[in-house]
């Protein structure tokens, strides 16, 4: 089985998809990560011979970067906290200069001035920590960079009610971790993301909302990925012990159930967050 076969059956099994369906979910992730890469380049923000990532994941974005943006003279270091993803994305990307690690954001293996920049994907609202002190992985992550270079980040874009359906799903997403007393940053405005740049040492914040409404997403699998999604939630937040937290997540169910045009929306917007390290 080849990565593209994989891609499809993994899709196939998370969400309950045909084959058919799952290959048209697959590219419309795609063309999500296509749009991200081409804004990345047209504000040319990835100069420099060394760059990290933070964090690969399942590695979608991270191929992008490679075949899309990144020339063979510049290294792309790419870590995530999670062994099994960077066993894959080993398996998944071989090319010499791609060098993925196991490593922690809130203890980067990197000496300071390291790198000529840093970009992060859907990291910054699922940061998680104990003690709440989610300063120390921006810290970390602008230490690592040299004077000048610069921080790129994406997230999703949360801001006076817009985009409710992400923040109510990650909302049930976080609840059983909060259960357990860890602590998620979750979907803030963009503001808050800038403060805890500039607290962490960067200086000429730039934001843009990139939008992915020209991408079409038919509204049955829209519906059906969805449904899926919020099954999977409940059945995991089924064994939150807190009564007062339970009924947060009854909340948000009912709150999609009278509200099903939430499930009617297809991609919703992302922040591109990016400033230079004084």
């Amino acid at each position: 089985m080849n990565s593209y076969q994989k891609e499809i059956q993994d899709l196939k099994k998370q969400f309950a998809l045909t084959s058919q369906e799952a290959q048209g979910y697959f590219r419309i992730i795609q063309q999500r990560v296509a749009k991200e890469i081409a804004e990345v380049k047209k504000l040319n923000l990835l100069k420099g011979r060394f760059i990290l990532e933070c964090s690969t994941g399942q590695g979608k974005f991270t191929q992008g970067l490679l075949e899309r943006l990144l020339n063979p003279n510049q290294t792309l270091y790419s870590i995530d906290s999670t062994p099994g993803l960077i066993k894959n994305i080993r398996l998944k990307i071989r090319k010499r200069n791609f060098k993925p690690e196991i490593a922690d954001l809130w203890n980067l293996p990197f000496p300071d001035n390291s790198f000529d920049a840093l970009i992060s994907h859907y990291t910054l609202h699922s940061l998680r920590s104990k003690n709440k002190n989610f300063l120390k992985p921006f810290r970390e992550m602008v230490r690592v960079l040299k004077p000048g270079a610069l921080f790129i980040a994406m997230t999703f874009y949360y801001d006076k009610g817009k985009n409710l359906p992400a923040f109510y799903y990650h909302r049930l997403f976080q609840l059983s971790y909060q259960d357990k007393k860890i602590n998620f940053l979750s979907l803030q405005k963009p503001g808050i993301y800038i403060d805890y740049l500039r607290m962490a040492g960067l200086k000429d914040i730039k934001t843009k909302i990139i939008s992915y409404d020209s991408i079409k997403f038919p509204e049955e699998l829209k519906q059906k990925i969805w449904n899926e999604r919020l099954r999977e939630e409940e059945r995991s937040i089924k064994k939150i012990k807190s009564l007062k937290l339970r009924r947060e997540v009854q909340e948000i169910l009912k709150y999609f159930e009278d509200n099903p045009e939430l499930k009617s929306q297809g991609i919703g917007p992302t922040v591109l967050l990016w400033g230079e390290k004084e």
